[in-house]
């Protein structure tokens, strides 16, 4: 049943690229950003690492926020079975840029919704097929002294100064900058939110930091 009384939409995530697509898709959400430990033990693999991660993120805010659906985003590459985070500095990034050349990968993100008025979660992890391009050594290196990567899970983004270096992806485009609108909508629908219903429910703010 569809819930009456509409909640704040609550990004629990400094990422410009997910505000950007949800400012896009007619949302106007506050941000709180969780800044917490993303750091987790053994050897876990990729989807399901982003998922913990988006639930530590979404679970830190969401007291903070009463009457809201509090959303924890958390995206990483894996690569040849491996997880790839964001780059821990320029030498790093150049070095993962040249590995991921001609190769594919999968793009995970992890999206964690709790609903702080009635106590509720659902998640869902979206992945994207990214097939990489072939730089030069010449072009990593100008890529990466621009300083884009270093804020990238991968190195990379599809909508930035690296999509020249992006053959072509497999899925939802929206989930490689960090967040899938459909998996939104269905995580929305699980709480008894009808999407639409939140297109600028409430006036513009400035967005808050933690």
């Amino acid at each position: 049943m569809t819930r009456t009384g509409l909640p704040s939409l609550v990004l629990a995530s400094g990422s410009s690229g997910r505000l950007r697509l949800l400012r896009g898709a007619g949302f106007d959400p506050a941000v709180v950003v969780s800044g917490v430990d993303e750091t987790v033990e053994g050897d876990v693999p990729t989807a399901e690492l982003v998922g913990l991660l988006a639930e530590r993120k979404a679970s830190a805010v969401a007291p903070q926020c009463p009457d809201s659906l509090v959303l924890g985003c958390d995206s990483m590459l894996d690569f040849e079975g491996h997880a790839l985070g964001k780059p821990a500095s320029a030498e790093h990034a150049a070095r993962m840029l040249l590995r991921l050349s001609g190769g594919t990968g999968t793009l995970f993100t992890g999206h964690h919704l709790i609903d702080t008025a009635h106590g509720r979660q659902v998640h869902e992890v979206a992945g994207t097929t990214i097939r990489f391009g072939t730089p030069t050594p010449a072009e990593v290196s100008a890529y990466v002294a621009t300083g884009e990567p270093m804020t990238m899970a991968g190195g990379f983004s599809i909508d930035g100064l690296a999509a020249p270096f992006v053959n072509g992806i497999d899925g939802d485009p929206g989930n490689v900058i960090g967040l899938s609108l459909p998996v939104l909508r269905r995580l929305l629908a699980k709480l008894g939110v009808v999407i639409t219903d939140l297109w600028h429910t409430h006036a513009p703010g400035t967005p808050v930091s933690a």
